[in-house]
């Protein structure tokens, strides 16, 4: 019933989970459970994804927000990283969810 699509990763960058929103916004394949997030991401946004998920791991990013045109829909892409009580990465839940134009 949410509008958005979740897919979470554990500390070694592998999916262990996503959503099956009614409306989806990106294909995600039943075979990319167990797989390294990096197989999901085209090859352009590769460094900035690296650069994110090392980010979270050195405790000096814990959350990303961008917004991307794709298909000519406006969607907001949220990175969030999973910690536990001490801090310590456990992976990154990443958000998806078309928006308005008003929205910033």
């Amino acid at each position: 019933t949410m509008p958005l699509e979740l897919t979470l990763t554990d500390e070694k960058d592998i999916i262990i989970f996503w959503n099956e929103p009614k409306t989806k916004i990106f294909h995600r394949a039943d075979e990319i459970l167990g797989t390294d997030i990096r197989k999901c991401h085209s090859e352009k946004s590769l460094d900035k994804l690296e650069d994110l998920l090392e980010g979270m791991r050195s405790e000096a990013v814990d959350r990303v927000a961008m917004r991307i045109e794709h298909h000519g829909q406006n969607i907001l892409i949220e990175y969030i990283a999973v910690r536990n009580e001490d801090g310590k990465y456990m992976g990154c839940l990443e958000s998806c969810r078309l928006v308005d134009e008003d929205i910033r």
